[in-house]
């Protein structure tokens, strides 16, 4: 297990502390940097939090600062596995839910499963949806229970959180008729972390791509996408003295084979994982474009439509110009802010030629209006506090609902089909 985690943490408050509220984060796996950066919102606006999570093989970006309880290691698909292991799940969650005073649950399954859980416990819940999976948007009788099911746990938990407007505005809303009310969080990077790079300074390789160097491009994080790999690839190939390629992350078993595969190409490189945010400075500081940029978007692929990640984000805060895909959210940025290209190519010869096509002079147009980008595009700004507003509003409307003549559940409500942002 990563040297990172330490399975000391106290899970109680000693008694010379303060009493606070208490937050479980329930987790799908750890090192998600979402999962970490929202347990240190929590922390911020006063909350003590613990997380109880799944160990997995994943990209280790990020681990919480925070007590951990862990529920077991679970490999990728194999359900039938998993299930074996919900007698012990059920026991060290249900005991974790007891000492707590709500539950951040951070995917739809692992919302499902502390609900099961916390049967009786009456604990209020909120829900955080990173992404909306293929299973939730497919047709047919198994998507129309899916969307049921789903729907009616929503309806029973306090606050939705979406990392993009759109999953709220036309999934929530639009397919699912939800009322819970909800809040944008988007993938941003944390302000004092953003101000801090930004005082240092972001760096730029020395010299001017494609004039007096290759272009350098980065990708960054999970690494997971084949289409992806074939573009760039054929680029490396296709201009050996032009381009050079930066990755760096977790490979997926989709390509296992990358650190064997780089290895054909001088002008690729694969630095191996990395920590988020101590490792971004050093990875995105030595490229010149970022790679943001999805396989094609099929009819059916609302969450790619939907979903903005985290490389484009932590892109602008470095001023590296990006890679994205048309179709996607990123692309009408990237096109109003005019910082980068937009791919739409199906075929990867295709889009690569795309790639090899720009100039100097479209890098430096694109890096100009990066470095004019206000930091509300890549950084928070107060929802830390704002969040922590809604949990205290939550949790207050549970005291007065327990005490004698105290509120009705629906009084916690009185937003109900609205987004906060």
């Amino acid at each position: 297990m990563n040297e990172q985690i330490s399975r000391s943490h106290s899970l109680h408050p000693t008694s010379a502390s303060r009493p606070r509220h208490r937050i479980l984060g329930v987790l799908q796996v750890l090192g998600h940097p979402r999962n970490s950066k929202r347990v240190a919102m929590l922390q911020e606006a006063g909350f003590d939090v613990e997380v109880a999570a799944f160990e997995r093989d994943y990209h280790s970006g990020r681990f919480p600062d925070c007590p951990i309880e862990y529920l077991g290691k679970i490999s990728h698909g194999r359900y039938a596995r998993r299930a074996t292991m919900l007698p012990r799940v059920f026991r060290k969650l249900r005991r974790a839910i007891a000492r707590n005073d709500l539950i951040y649950a951070s995917g739809i399954d692992v919302a499902l499963l502390a609900a099961a859980c916390g049967v009786n416990k009456r604990k209020p819940m909120v829900i955080e949806v990173g992404d909306v999976r293929a299973i939730q948007l497919r047709g047919g009788s198994l998507g129309r229970l899916v969307r049921m099911v789903e729907r009616r746990l929503v309806e029973a938990s306090d606050l939705l959180v979406v990392t993009a407007p759109r999953f709220y505005d036309e999934y929530y809303k639009g397919w699912l008729h939800t009322t819970v009310p909800g809040m944008v969080i988007e993938n941003k990077l944390e302000r004092a972390f953003a101000r801090s790079t930004r005082r240092k300074g972001v760096a730029r390789p020395l010299g001017r791509p494609l004039v007096d160097r290759p272009l350098r491009i980065g990708y960054f994080g999970l690494l997971r996408d084949w289409w992806s790999w074939e573009t760039l690839r054929l680029v490396a190939e296709l201009a050996p003295r032009d381009v050079e390629i930066s990755l760096a992350g977790l490979p997926t078993e989709e390509l296992s084979d990358l650190e064997q595969m780089v290895g054909a190409y001088p002008n690729i490189e694969y630095r191996g994982t990395y920590r988020s945010p101590q490792d971004l400075a050093s990875l995105y500081n030595n490229v010149d474009m970022a790679w943001v940029c999805y396989p094609p978007i099929g009819p059916q692929d609302w969450n790619l439509r939907w979903a903005r990640p985290n490389r484009f984000y932590e892109s602008c805060l470095f001023k590296k110009p990006i890679f994205t895909r048309a179709g996607c959210q990123d692309a009408i940025d990237v096109t109003r802010l005019g910082i980068g290209l937009v791919i739409d190519e199906c075929n990867p010869c295709a889009a690569a030629r795309s790639i090899l096509s720009i100039t100097a002079a479209d890098i430096d147009h694109w890096a100009a209006n990066m470095d004019t980008l206000p930091e509300r595009v890549f950084a928070h700004g107060d929802e830390a506090e704002r969040l922590g507003a809604r949990v205290r509003q939550i949790l207050s409307a549970v005291q007065n609902r327990r005490q004698p003549g105290g509120l009705d559940r629906s009084l916690s409500r009185r937003s109900a089909g609205q987004i906060s942002w």
